[in-house]
């Protein structure tokens, strides 16, 4: 009993057996490697559905798309080249690939450059954020990948791996960044297919090197040699990238853990409402960028939070709240909102936005911008409000807006001026109970400021 289970179990983790004949795996990972006018013509509707899918942000187009794309092969073949010291078939699978990229890079931005949809949706975005949990993807997806070619040719072991890898859809943001010109969606992207790329191509060579395929032989001694340590260089710097990427991608993911503790639990736990959030992450710095619905905090809360990063084991990273919502950018809002998924949340991070724009709308900061185009006199504008108390005949004390304009102290706005802007501030501010006061005082048409 105990030496059937160890021959079942040695039987189990055998990848030698029910593979194909070594000549015939070989064949099979070559052909697929080659850029016939079948695979040109489903890459170019691939990459078309894909683009349309991000563009449209369903998840479903972009799964059909990855099905039919024929990205997998030159990366299988060039592991394999690798481990069975295959000069020729290397430089074949590297020129299709950059060839097959190419074409994907330029159809794509191609198609987002006509698009008359150009803000980034949340399936374009979470192509440009590259984790730890890609790197693993990918070694598993190669690995899954070059066992699939090494059975009969009919399975679904490629469909699932290109769906895995997502080889496609990273290639599409790359051009997406191109045609919209928008360079932070094209090195993320692009790194992300480097990524992808790279740890597929060394998780097929590892699988092939396992499986003994017989190795390319050569006529002439020296040559072989060359060639050996050519293929030897590729391979040591596919794997010494791969391991500092794999390193890097784990003190990341950890630096990410930490900072979703901290917000949770020093900032949402005490019910304060987040509605955006960039966190930013390099080898040399880190940095947390926050802006919360309606809040303002005293500098001392501010210096509280950042005091509590160190229980966190976030020493160094650098916290930035910004205050009040309407310091966010239109396609910061368009961002945050794009990534909510729950209904609820959506709702409230529209009513953040609604809000923001209300205080947007009295900023004394945009009142000022907009002020000095119609009278380049004003220096400065600071806005308010006064309560007065009830009479005994009234039940509600009256509130009137106060804004106060400065000038320069040799330059006071004439009366006309003066009357000018504050018809201005009433209609601005859709207000008609305003009251404004100017320094210095307005003077008459034809009295001359003092001091001149």
């Amino acid at each position: 009993m105990t030496k059937t289970f160890i021959q079942f179990i040695t039987h189990l983790l055998d990848l030698r057996q029910g593979a194909e004949h070594k000549r015939t795996i070989i064949e099979n990972v070559e052909d697929d490697a080659n850029i016939s006018s079948a695979r040109f013509w489903t890459l170019v509707f691939a990459i078309g559905v894909a683009s349309v899918g991000l563009n449209i942000n369903s998840i479903p187009v972009v799964i059909g798309a990855m099905l039919i794309s024929p990205l997998m092969g030159p990366l299988v073949s060039m592991g394999l080249a690798l481990a069975i010291y295959d000069w020729g078939l290397m430089r074949r699978s590297f020129r299709n690939m950059l060839v097959l990229a190419g074409i994907s890079i330029f159809i794509s931005a191609l198609y987002f450059a006509i698009s008359p949809i150009t803000n980034a949706q949340s399936e374009l975005l979470a192509r440009t954020q590259p984790t730890i949990f890609d790197v693993l993807i990918a070694i598993f997806g190669g690995m899954a990948g070059f066992i699939g070619v090494s059975r009969a040719r009919h399975n679904n072991v490629i469909p699932g791996v290109a769906i895995a890898t997502a080889l496609m859809p990273p290639l599409c943001t790359v051009g997406y960044g191109i045609g919209t010109w928008q360079p932070q969606f094209i090195y993320g992207a692009f790194y992300l297919f480097l990524i992808n790329s790279i740890f597929i191509c060394l998780s097929a060579l590892v699988v092939a090197s396992y499986m003994k395929l017989p190795k390319h032989e050569y006529p002439d001694e020296a040559k072989k040699k060359r060639v050996k340590r050519i293929l030897t260089t590729i391979t040591v710097v596919i794997i010494i990238p791969a391991v500092y990427l794999a390193y890097t991608f784990v003190a990341q993911n950890n630096f990410n853990q930490n900072v979703e503790d901290y917000i949770q639990h020093v900032f949402k736990d005490d019910g304060y409402v987040l509605i955006y959030e960039n966190v930013t992450y390099t080898r040399t710095s880190q940095s947390i960028e926050l802006a919360f619905h309606t809040q303002q905090f005293t500098e001392a809360q501010i210096t509280n939070f950042t005091d509590r990063l160190a229980d966190y084991d976030l020493e160094g990273t650098v916290l930035n709240i910004r205050q009040n919502g309407f310091s966010l950018t239109k396609e910061e809002w368009d961002t945050v909102i794009n990534q909510v998924q729950n209904d609820d949340e959506k709702v409230r991070t529209l009513e953040a936005r609604l809000e923001s724009e209300r205080l947007s709308f009295k900023n004394p900061q945009r009142l000022l911008e907009e002020a000095v185009t119609i009278n380049k006199k004003i220096t400065n504008i600071a806005i308010g409000s006064l309560v007065y108390g009830a009479t005994p005949n009234e039940t509600n004390a009256l509130e009137k807006e106060v804004i106060f304009i400065d000038t320069a102290a040799d330059q006071p706005l004439k009366d006309e001026e003066a009357y000018a802007i504050t018809q201005w501030l009433k209609a601005r501010l859709e207000n008609e109970n305003i009251s404004t006061h100017f320094s210095p005082e307005p003077v008459a048409e034809n009295t001359t400021p003092r001091g001149l």
